[in-house]
């Protein structure tokens, strides 16, 4: 075994690594050499690259901790030295050594496969050409990565970045380069983390440091969350609380779609079963926990992660459940998250301009504020008001920078509901979600919702032509056709428009998207669907007017105002919520 520091490797087309294996002092990771697990040499020719990328693979094969990984090694090499049989019955044809650069074991120990200067292989289509593979030993489609396995993954991938100048945006899955599920389902979603020296530290691990942990210490505690509770090991709070000796966890509260976040229509109570604690739905018949519901909590607990616009109801379950707790004195804490889309961007009517932001219906369409600035600002707003104010505490993050998007994080995506599987599904959110006040699909019931304009009656070639015309930054457009169906990435969802049919439609791809304007692209689309189909185009008036919080702009397209005369409109009160917005900007 060596320890990799700085390494001048010799080169030649049969190397062993016979210069490395001398320990090198100043770094920490420890290597298994190919020496040390008696490799044999190539046999034949291997074509060198200059490593440019990191790709991670899985071995795709059930984990094996008691073999060594000298001997799975040993293993790996016979196969990919000769034409060897595969699972589906084809042959794969010999390869000159082990296909990886790096293997991880289950123990997390690492070995060293092919010299990194040379080119791995893949029995998948794709250019290999300036790609160091690192693969990690298990089936992560049906098993979970190991914390050993994880942590030398990190140490490894740093070491590469570093030692090689390779940028850590280069990092994918085996599955972005070529047709398949590798590095499986539990890996890929981490691969994130691995892109930030720096990842997103989330209020929900912060909870569990001394500082913040003697606020939950031998309390009865309610939660209110989803799906989206995950640290970004892939624990759940709700499991981690229950299972703490040192809380009681007795009462969890789920926002619209449930708990597990599988339902798209009004949600019943039910129970957790893998605690077995009573789950009281908010968005059924309960908008918000009444005091018998809240007798046997000493302190709530809401972590759920947010988009960032106005219209995505979690933030108004946020605040209800904020009311609640002020109404019974009871501690309110919230797990802070990342925006999604940006704490930057502001934009949109504001519902009640020159009055205290006490309600959801204050805000902007897109208020660039993460959910512990939100319940930071309406407690406050509302203690300034005379209204009920909680006993609020807010766990911050740590190393997050308000103008980065979700996947700069370094966190792992989880669609948050189910339409809205993507980090550009909720880019676009903001836009068209108001196409739900009109006749028009939004593409719900696609595999990318809010990102299409459709209906049987459009053209989508005059469409975008006129759509081109504003200019708008930072959108492309293309024809298309779709068809909604109700089953959506394996969730039923609401019957959406047009469902089972065939229609055409423009599909709108990001192009830039800092320079984006989702809300004023929101009122360009509704323009040009009126200025083109005036006849065909319906208005939903209470859903638009409900969306945008007035009905000003519904009115003024009616009467041919043009895009930038309306968007105009708001700028005043924009202007004053922004002022009161940045007294309470955590970040």
């Amino acid at each position: 075994m060596f320890r990799i520091g700085f390494i001048k490797f010799i080169f030649a087309f049969f190397c062993v690594f016979s210069s490395s294996a001398q320990i090198i002092e100043e770094s920490e990771l420890a290597v298994i050499t190919r020496e040390d697990w008696k490799a044999n040499p190539p046999v034949m020719e291997i074509i060198p690259h200059k490593p440019q990328f990191i790709t991670i693979h899985h071995t795709g094969m059930p984990q094996k901790p008691d073999l060594s990984i000298e001997k799975k090694l040993q293993a790996l090499q016979q196969f990919s030295q000769k034409d060897s049989p595969m699972a589906d019955g084809s042959i794969k044809k010999a390869w000159p050594d082990v296909p990886y650069h790096f293997y991880i074991a289950t123990s997390g120990k690492i070995a060293e496969g092919r010299d990194i200067n040379f080119q791995g292989d893949s029995n998948t289509d794709y250019d290999l050409n300036g790609h160091v593979l690192i693969v990690v030993e298990g089936d992560f489609n049906k098993e979970k990565l190991l914390p050993e396995q994880w942590e030398s993954l990190k140490r490894l991938v740093s070491f590469i970045s570093s030692e090689y100048d390779i940028s850590r945006e280069t990092i994918s899955g085996h599955k972005d380069q070529a047709e398949t599920t590798c590095p499986g389902s539990d890996l890929y979603s981490k691969l994130p983390l691995l892109k930030v020296e720096h990842p997103v530290k989330i209020g929900a691990e912060r909870l569990f440091e001394n500082e913040y942990f003697d606020l939950i210490r031998n309390k009865k505690i309610g939660v209110v969350t989803n799906h989206t509770g995950l640290l970004p090991n892939g624990e759940h709070i709700v499991d981690l609380l229950h299972q703490n000796p040192d809380t009681k966890l007795t009462m969890l509260f789920g926002p619209e779609h449930g708990i597990r976040g599988e339902e798209d229509t009004h949600v019943t109570d039910s129970k957790d079963e893998k605690t077995g604690l009573p789950v009281i739905s908010l968005y059924g018949k309960t908008r918000k926990p009444t005091t018998e519901m809240l007798k046997e909590v000493d302190v709530l607990i809401f972590d759920i992660q947010d988009i960032g616009a106005r219209y995505y109801t979690y933030i108004k379950t946020m605040l209800l459940v904020q009311e609640a707790a002020a109404e019974n004195d009871i501690p309110f804490m919230v797990l802070d998250r990342p925006n999604a889309i940006g704490g930057i961007y502001v934009d949109g009517p504001v519902g009640k301009p020159g009055e205290p932001v006490t309600d959801i219906d204050m805000l902007p369409i897109t208020h660039g504020m993460t959910v512990g600035e939100l319940a930071t600002m309406f407690n406050q707003e509302r203690e300034k008001s005379g209204l009920p104010s909680a006993d609020l505490q807010v766990i911050p993050m740590e190393n997050y920078e308000r103008e980065h998007w979700y996947d700069q994080t370094g966190l792992p995506w989880i669609k948050p509901s189910p339409n809205m599987l993507t980090l550009t599904t909720a880019a676009f959110y903001p836009a068209t979600c108001l196409l739900e006040g009109t006749n028009l699909s939004e593409g719900r019931g696609t595999l990318q919702p809010f990102e299409f304009i459709a209906a049987p009656w459009i053209k989508p070639e005059e469409l975008i032509t006129q759509l081109q015309s504003y200019d708008l930054d930072g959108i492309s457009y293309e024809t298309t056709r779709i068809t909604p169906q109700q089953m959506v990435d394996g969730i039923e969802i609401y019957p959406p428009k047009f469902m089972d049919e065939e229609i055409p439609a423009v599909e709108m791809s990001l192009t830039d998207r800092k320079n984006f304007k989702s809300v004023e692209a929101g009122i360009y689309i509704l323009h040009a669907l009126k200025k083109l189909y005036p006849e065909e185009l319906e208005w939903r008036k209470p859903r638009l007017d409900g969306l945008l919080k007035t009905d000003k702009v519904r009115i003024a397209l009616d009467a041919g105002k043009q895009p930038q005369e309306i968007i105009q409109t708001w700028q005043e009160d924009l202007k004053s919520f922004k002022k009161i917005r940045a007294q309470y900007l955590l970040y």
